[in-house]
């Protein structure tokens, strides 16, 4: 199939706010006789809004309705003074609330942490299918955070600060090539990240440690997982794991920053999602 009949980029739907309870939930192709919703969910210091930058407007062309959340205290839902209390419970409740207010089956599509989350939902049986980006990995980061503290110590400490993104804390020497490619214009690059929020530090002390989820395999639920092979932040060989454990199709693109949905090269993962979607889910 073509790259111009997978996504038709003509009639971009600008998605829209559905307050939900105090959370940010925002919809596009609410008109879509397809059964299922595909629901995204952001990672660590992210929000809606970095899906409705690009992915939300390129799936709900091609026919599909969507929504992205925004977990407490991130984003437009409530919270941010106490952001710091939430944890991956409380993102993981924020999710099924989602789930239930869309009132019908859904595609989960996690990036990062919300990746995790979304494993985390595994066993609900509205999941109908599971797309991760760039995904937290059951085993968790750990692993990972020692490994990128020997290798890149500069880009190391830059994360860490993440927590404190709202004071000013990112120093983005490094970060700026850890999340986009060189192919990304500097400023669309730089405002991106000026829009990065603190992140939870219960939350990330709570994704660092191996936690138990259930298999996409053994419950019949279709799984793509999607990796950069220029991503410093998740090891590609925690993503083949991942893969191998949900029984998931696996892709490893070039070219891609970590935030792959707002890199230049996103309809490339645009592509690669429509067709798992086209292949894979009823």
């Amino acid at each position: 199939m073509p790259p111009s009949e997978v996504i038709p980029f003509r009639r971009r739907e600008q998605p829209q706010p559905e307050p939900v309870r105090g959370l940010e939930l925002l919809r596009a192709g609410a008109d879509s006789a397809r059964p299922a919703t595909v629901l995204f969910l952001h990672g660590a210091s992210g929000g809606a809004w970095m899906w409705a930058e690009h992915l939300m407007g390129a799936l709900a062309a091609s026919g599909w309705r969507t929504a992205a959340l925004s977990f407490r205290g991130h984003g437009a839902s409530a919270g941010r003074e106490v952001l710091h209390g939430f944890g991956l419970l409380d993102y993981l409740v924020d999710a099924r609330q989602a789930i239930a207010t869309l009132g019908g089956p859904v595609v989960l599509v996690g990036h990062s942490l919300g990746g995790l989350v979304a494993q985390m939902l595994l066993g609900d049986p509205r999941i109908r299918g599971l797309v991760l980006l760039a995904t937290v990995t059951p085993e968790g980061l750990a692993g990972a955070n020692w490994r990128l503290a020997f290798t890149d110590p500069v880009l190391w400490q830059e994360v860490a600060r993440m927590p404190w993104a709202d004071a000013g804390g990112i120093s983005p020497v490094r970060l700026r090539s850890a999340l986009f490619s060189d192919a990304l214009p500097d400023h669309l690059a730089w405002g991106y990240i000026a829009r990065l929020q603190s992140e939870s530090l219960r939350a990330l002390a709570e994704a660092q440690w191996p936690r138990p989820v259930a298999s996409a395999r053994l419950l019949g639920v279709p799984g793509l997982v999607i990796g950069s092979g220029d991503d410093p932040l998740v090891p590609s060989d925690s993503l083949l794991r991942t893969a191998w454990l949900h029984g998931a199709e696996h892709i490893t693109m070039d070219r891609l920053g970590h935030a792959m949905m707002l890199d230049a090269g996103w309809p490339r993962v645009a592509e690669a999602i429509l067709r798992f979607l086209a292949a894979r889910v009823p």
